[in-house]
């Protein structure tokens, strides 16, 4: 009777400890995220699928705020030694994150995986390369800008949209429209002044670059800058274009081509669903165009790609590229195009069916993934981000306040040139 007593206390004890030896097998990882409220529903549905997948793998995924707020977040849970296994990351950061030793290169998983990452398409994969290694793979991608319009005016007023940035004087003032005091009613076009993303792709397909060849000196004060703002300035003097800029610019510039106080913008793709559902709400049709070409026909790359910690685990790491994997493959990507307007981002994706079939659906797309190899990376630089933001301020004293250009683009360059020289 003792023996079998014992026997089965050894059996409770033994049983009783199973649940803890599976939890150590669990790998948990934790997951920073960007995306917006109305996105989010199905990408985390699609996160509890990759769970099933692998039930080795516990994902942890929380809203770590805006892009900016997020970066500041890892920056100091870096510094702390407690950061995520995987973010989401703009691509205008991987240099100072690399440099910094935040993130963690790809390489190796990549290797081990024998993935084939020419799928991608070049100039968003290039994008998360940095001195000869791969920080990280598109995921969350879009066009910017992206030229949204409302397109049941367009038909209804035989309004055609522009191609060339020559074409746009011609264009701005058909889809502008004022009252018999001349004030504008409907602006012909709405433009994003608080990204450079946004804007910063007018001067780059005019002729632009952002910095000299070595960085030591940046070009948005050059003569062919000076013209754009001037010609951009013009537009905004005589009530054609509306310059968006300061706390809520977004929702407000977003709200007005929605009620058709704007006939279009400049946007993102990734909030597509947004206008498609708010110009439908009025009985209206979005359309989507590629920005119009100057002396090039391109595009920045917009939103972000997923990234490694460098202080998380190996176990963790090996792990959360498992999830990056699932999270591009076409399935999973197609998931993220029809929740939000991001862009198929591999050849794979693009090529399915489903792919197609979206584009039955949302034919007005189609112009934006034909020019998939003209998107490419922003400006490259560990300071971009502290002079895009000079940039940001000096616009919107010329556009919104009349100061004058020359004179405060001069100011603007020479506080940039010393943020580069401080760098270096």
């Amino acid at each position: 009777m003792k023996k079998l007593l014992a026997l089965c206390l050894a059996l409770i004890m033994a049983s009783a400890l199973v649940p803890f030896a599976q939890a150590e097998d669990v790998i948990e990882i934790e997951f920073w995220y960007s995306f917006e409220e109305f996105m989010r529903e199905p990408i985390l549905a699609d996160i509890d699928n990759f769970e099933a997948a692998n039930p080795g793998i516990k994902v942890n995924a929380s809203y770590a705020g805006s892009y900016a707020d997020s970066n500041q977040k890892l920056l100091a849970a870096h510094a702390a030694g407690n950061v995520p296994a995987v973010q989401q990351t703009v691509q205008t950061n991987i240099s100072t994150f690399a440099e910094n030793g935040v993130i963690y290169p790809l390489d190796e998983y990549i290797a081990a995986n024998n993935d084939d990452m020419s799928n991608y398409a070049t100039g968003m994969y290039q994008a998360y390369n940095y001195n000869g290694k791969q920080y990280g793979v598109p995921a969350f991608c879009s066009v910017c800008p992206t030229f949204f319009y409302n397109k049941t005016f367009a038909e209804e007023e035989g309004i055609e949209i522009p191609k060339t940035w020559d074409d746009m004087d011609a264009f701005l003032r058909k889809a502008t429209k004022k009252d018999e005091n001349g004030n504008t009613i409907r602006y012909g076009l709405s433009l994003a002044g608080w990204g450079a993303a946004y804007f910063g792709p007018i001067y780059w397909c005019n002729g632009v670059t952002p910095f000299n060849e070595d960085k030591t000196e940046v070009g948005i004060g050059s003569e062919r800058a000076i013209e754009i703002t001037k010609m951009i300035k013009g537009w905004v003097d005589e009530g054609l274009v509306k310059w968006f800029y300061g706390s809520g610019a977004s929702n407000t510039m977003r709200q007005g081509i929605i009620d058709g106080t704007s006939f279009g913008g400049f946007h993102t793709c990734a909030v597509y669903d947004v206008y498609k559902k708010g110009l439908g709400a009025n009985g209206w049709e979005v359309g989507t165009a590629f920005q119009p070409a100057g002396e090039t026909t391109m595009a920045d790359l917009g939103g972000s790609g997923l990234t490694l910690m460098a202080k998380a685990s190996p176990e963790q790491r090996e792990a959360a590229y498992k999830l990056i994997r699932w999270l591009t493959a076409p399935s999973a990507n197609m998931i993220i195009v029809r929740a939000t307007g991001y862009l198929p981002v591999t050849t794979d994706c693009l090529e399915s069916e489903e792919c197609e079939a979206w584009l039955q659906e949302n034919p007005c797309l189609r112009e934006l993934y034909e020019h998939l190899d003209d998107v490419v990376a922003g400006p490259s630089h560990p300071m971009w981000g502290d002079i895009a933001s000079k940039w940001y301020d000096a616009l919107a004293l010329i556009f919104l306040e009349g100061a004058e250009v020359e004179p405060t683009l001069e100011a603007l360059v020479e506080e940039a040139n010393e943020i580069l020289a401080d760098s270096l």
